[in-house]
């Protein structure tokens, strides 16, 4: 057993080893340069903006579905600030040849942050929209196409933002969507929804306010 655990202990790579010590030192200096990064103490004038790709969940298809998602805010008080944002739909493995093909939307409306600037920012959002919609249906026997369609959309959010510095910062955010569109279609298609995003946005400062000076 003794001569085993030797074996074991001279087989373990020196070179390995130092990699694996040079990779937690560089994490936990690139901890520690972040905790110490500058952040906004006044939020009023400054936006966010963020992309990525988003997935979300269709329930009355029970289909999961995917988009590239843009949105920005821009702060008008430490609190509240307005937002847009773009939802652009592309197609999934698990579509089927009938429901929802294409689901794109544009949102606008407000948003609510509960804390005073610090690194952790949760929020909560309310914006209605409008999307263009297209879906496919079965009608006797034969597969198609509705038009794309405008149809009116609500939204709510919930979502939180860890700032790292002044110039980025992280984020999280589940989106809950109503909507149904009619068309040309035998009934009515329910576009309720879920959506998911999160990861890496970009912080600008438009203007400052009055009397803001900051801090050293």
């Amino acid at each position: 057993m003794l001569k085993e655990n030797l074996r074991n202990y001279s087989s373990v790579n020196p070179t390995d080893m130092l990699n694996k010590i040079t990779l937690i030192l560089m994490i936990a200096f690139i901890c520690n340069a972040l905790q110490a990064q500058k952040i906004w103490e006044e939020r009023t004038g400054c936006a966010i903006a963020q992309g990525d790709l988003a997935p979300g969940y269709l329930f009355a298809q029970k289909t999961v579905s995917a988009y590239l998602d843009g949105d920005a805010a821009l702060f008008l008080d430490n609190n509240f600030a307005v937002e847009g944002a773009l939802w652009c739909s592309f197609a999934t493995a698990a579509a089927g040849p009938t429901g929802i093909k294409r689901n794109e939307a544009l949102f606008w409306g407000a948003e609510y942050h509960f804390l005073k600037p610090s690194r952790w920012d949760p929020f909560v959002s309310f914006t209605p929209g409008v999307g263009l919609v297209q879906v496919a249906y079965a009608e006797e026997g034969v597969i198609k196409n509705t038009p794309y369609t405008p149809v009116p959309l609500a939204s709510a959010a919930f979502g939180c933002n860890y700032y790292v510095g002044s110039i980025f910062h992280f984020f999280v955010k589940v989106q809950g969507v109503v909507g149904q569109v009619s068309s040309t279609l035998p009934k009515t298609q329910r576009l309720d929804e879920l959506k998911f995003t999160g990861g890496l946005a970009f912080n600008l400062r438009f203007w400052k306010p009055k009397g803001y000076i900051r801090k050293a």
